[in-house]
């Protein structure tokens, strides 16, 4: 049976490894150890990278191979699918007259109605690859036309001579009764058995065609590659002596088995961003803190998170690239801001900066892998907060005269500015950017970025958050022991988690709750089943339920938890607490009016032990810098500050700026006014001597063209 749970007390060891398509982050933990470390990602064979990070951690640690009790696996390998733009090899079945439902979407132009040039993206299965079977099955299960299985087989015929490599399969209602799916299936396994054969019905049990339709080719598409990464690198892991069953990260923030997973492969679409998440929550929760916002900026982008109260807000819809996915997912915006950002003159007048990146090939100008084009990175180089000599710990040199000719020939002399102001420019409008995400999950919401702490982390993550926290007025900052590997310790600070959904549009009133009853039954069976099968023991196993509702004629709802006792209730009680939450959410109600459900879920969770951060012993003595370097703070001003090296530093000092921490992964850049003091488990809390009130008003307003 698959070991779910994590222990210091039983003396194991766990590690946390987390994929990119520049670098592999490792963090090992347990034993009273936390070692973390960052190996170049080999994009031919992550598993290559990943066993070979696993061998130089280990020894690091001093610890085997055999010692590892627990693995815990997070990636964006689903994600460099899309965006390498490979064909997808699909083909689609579905209810006849509705082959177009890719295509036509939801007939929108968002996110800009008046761009003359906005054109829709490619649906992700071609035309041709379309067809329809004659059936048709009512929203309430009925069969109204029973299945043609002629029109199948002709078909799956036509499918196998274009040489698919999957098949989704997606029928009008199969949410409400699978009959007909299943049927396709059974046929396709006689005519095509070498073709893969994805059902929605066992993908999602929701309706909505567009989005149904979207989530189950993505499953289809992303099933045979990723289950083949995960049994490869799963072999390699036993191959190297690793006795752990290993486990991946879900979108919902939770973990689980390899093998559910590839039963499940939508569900780890984000797998490779929730770590990050996930141990924000938990650091942050060893600190006392329960509101907080996050940012994780990596190479690429930045992903920003909002936590109340403690807890991650679930989002119960998503995307991958265009494709739109009824999958449970932790709720955050992405944005093109990382540091490879490029920065460019539009019209020869305007500086920008991203969303395109230069990647790891060529990288950053001061890469010297033979890219020219100026980026946030080169930036924050010239503007002296970048060690040339000790980037990721000195595992890699960058080379300062090629960022500095990068920013004056391609921004400086067009906009007819210095290399020093161009520079500022660069890092200012980025963060610009990575302000108005974090605007867009508080001030947009109702919310007041100043009753929160700023979480950053991630490879750039540091150098940004003091600049950040003054443009919101964000009056607190906290940095992690060691930002650049944050999100592969979160893969240890995870559960076991499953979600379960089914649709049911009812007017509620006592007379639905033994439908609701039996389906939450169906459900739970089906819960306690997949925790089982991760592993997790029966007293360590909790479901929770909840409902989606809406007023009649509306077209979005909102998700409140649901108790067996108001089942019997009569669901008084539930309406109110809708009404309510509706008001807070919208500001207004419409009490009175019939009220739907939509939709009923599950949530399982298998309770494990999570990695925690060691204490520290605390130091009185003054910390003492290993070097001083001019910090460009400015237009026109350079300052001579300290340079610390945060293995130096000790629990209890504290840092004044402007300065400069250098951790292994990342670097801290603490601006004019703020101080750093490092408490027991040697997180950073950033504060500013004299924090700027601003109305929210203003931390609205600020910075909106950027948008």
């Amino acid at each position: 049976m698959a070991k779910s749970t994590y222990s210091e007390k039983q003396g194991q060891i766990a590690i946390g490894v987390d994929t990119g398509g520049t670098h592999t982050d490792l963090v090992l933990a347990g034993q009273g150890k936390l070692v973390t470390l960052k190996v170049p990602s080999t994009r031919e064979d992550l598993s290559i990278g990943i066993i070979a990070g696993m061998a130089k951690i280990i020894e690091i640690a001093g610890v085997s191979m055999q010692a590892i009790d627990c693995f815990v696996y997070g990636s964006t390998f689903v994600t460099n699918l899309f965006v390498e733009g490979k064909e997808t090899g699909v083909g689609l079945i579905t209810t006849e007259g509705f082959r177009d439902v890719l295509e036509i979407g939801r007939a929108s132009r968002k996110p800009d109605v008046y761009d003359i040039h906005w054109r829709p993206a490619a649906p992700l299965v071609p035309r041709q690859l379309r067809f329809g079977a004659l059936e048709r099955i009512d929203h309430l299960g009925r069969i109204v036309t029973p299945l043609d299985e002629a029109s199948v087989c002709e078909a799956l015929r036509a499918l196998a001579a274009a040489r698919v490599d999957s098949i989704a399969v997606c029928l009008l209602h199969a949410y409400a009764n699978p009959l007909h799916e299943r049927r396709i299936a059974e046929l396709a396994a006689e005519i095509c058995p070498e073709i893969d054969i994805s059902l929605s019905s066992d993908v999602v049990r929701e309706f909505r065609e567009f989005e149904r339709t979207s989530t189950t080719c993505v499953s289809s598409f992303i099933k045979k590659p990723i289950t083949l990464h995960l049994q490869g690198l799963k072999q390699a892991l036993a191959q190297s002596g690793v006795p752990a069953v290993p486990f991946i990260m879900r979108g919902n923030g939770g973990i689980s088995t390899f093998d559910m997973a590839s039963q499940a492969p939508t569900a780890i679409t984000h797998s490779g961003v929730m770590g990050g998440i996930v141990g924000a929550t938990a650091l942050a929760a060893a600190c006392g803190i329960k509101n907080l916002i996050t940012l994780d900026m990596g190479g690429t982008s930045a992903d920003v998170s909002l936590i109340t109260n403690g807890a991650p807000v679930l989002a119960n819809r998503s995307r991958i690239g265009s494709h739109p996915l009824l999958v449970p997912t932790l709720d955050m915006v992405t944005i093109g801001a990382g540091g490879g950002s490029i920065a460019w003159v539009d019209g020869g007048t305007a500086l920008r900066v991203g969303p395109h990146s230069a990647g790891s090939a060529p990288g950053p100008a001061c890469y010297g892998q033979g890219g020219d084009c100026p980026t946030v990175t080169d930036a924050n180089l010239v503007a002296g907060r970048l060690n040339a000599d000790y980037f990721l710990g000195g595992a890699r040199s960058l080379q300062f005269r090629l960022a500095f000719d990068a920013i004056e020939q391609k921004i400086a002399r067009p906009l007819g500015m210095t290399v020093d102001d161009a520079a500022l420019g660069i890092i200012a409008i980025a963060e610009a950017h990575m302000a108005n995400a974090i605007r867009l999950v508080t001030v947009d919401r109702g919310l007041d970025p100043r009753d929160f702490t700023l979480v950053a982390f991630g490879g750039a993550g540091a150098l940004h958050a003091v600049r950040l926290a003054e443009a919101l007025s964000i009056r607190k900052v906290l940095i992690p022991p060691a930002p650049g590997n944050m999100s592969a310790m979160g893969l240890l600070c995870a559960d076991v988690r499953h979600d379960y959904a089914r649709t049911i549009v009812l007017k509620v009133g006592p007379a639905i709750a033994p439908q609701l009853a039996a389906m939450f039954d169906e459900m739970l069976i089906e819960a306690q089943a997949a925790l089982a099968e991760d592993g997790v023991e029966p007293d360590a196993r909790s479901c929770t339920l909840s409902v989606d509702l809406r007023y009649q004629g509306q077209n979005y709802e909102l998700t409140l938890p649901l108790s067996r006792s108001e089942l019997a209730d009569g669901f008084d009680e539930l309406v109110a607490r809708f009404n309510a939450q509706h008001r807070q959410v919208y500001g207004y109600n419409l009490a009175g009016r019939e009220v739907q459900t939509v939709n009923v879920r599950v949530t399982a969770i298998g309770a494990s032990s999570h990695a925690r951060w060691p204490d520290h012993a605390f130091s009185d003595a003054p910390p003492a810098p290993v070097g001083r370097r001019e910090l460009l703070v400015e237009a026109n001003k350079r300052l001579a500050a300290p340079v610390y090296r945060f293995d130096d530093l000790s629990a209890g000092q504290e840092v004044g700026g402007p300065a400069i921490v250098e951790y292994a992964g990342g670097t801290l850049f603490l601006a004019p006014g703020w101080s750093a003091g490092f408490d027991s488990m040697m997180n950073a809390h950033l504060t500013h001597a004299q924090p700027t009130l601003a109305s929210i008003a203003d931390v609205q307003l600020s910075g909106k063209e950027y948008v």
